[in-house]
């Protein structure tokens, strides 16, 4: 764990929300540090691949300018107040392949349509998870 660099939650920006600063509290811990270039994929990726689409959609991502590298999938969907909602997992890889990172976030659509992150969870499960082999 030495080698872990400690950084604010890149994924989160990923959202692009004003107030997400205030969402995330502490800092967390990441071994991939992502660069802006890397963040912005990122957003692209979710935004235009994943959200709003099927259970177990999973899209990639690769910067060849930082080397970092990762996958996005849609675990979970349900409906909080009639707002989809969804748990989704982002896999991190540096330039190194190893350590990589795994998060599972969950995030809400908003009456506006931009999408906020979010720490409940389900409470009406519309649709469940794949059993993964």
């Amino acid at each position: 764990m030495s080698t872990m660099l400690k950084c604010a939650l890149p994924i989160a920006f990923a959202f692009a929300a004003p107030p997400l600063h205030a969402q995330l509290g502490p800092a967390w811990e990441s071994y991939v540090s992502l660069s802006q270039g890397d963040i912005n994929m990122i957003k692209t990726t979710i935004t235009g691949q994943v959200h709003g689409k099927k259970l177990g959609t999973t899209a990639s991502w690769a910067n060849a300018k930082s080397g970092n590298s990762g996958s996005i999938t849609l675990l979970n969907i349900w409906s909080r107040d009639g707002r989809r909602c969804e748990q989704i997992e982002y896999r991190l890889v540096p330039p190194t392949k190893i350590p990589f990172d795994r998060f599972v976030l969950t995030s809400c659509v908003q009456t506006d349509g931009s999408w906020k992150l979010s720490e409940q969870a389900p409470d009406t499960v519309t649709q469940t998870p794949k059993q993964r082999s």
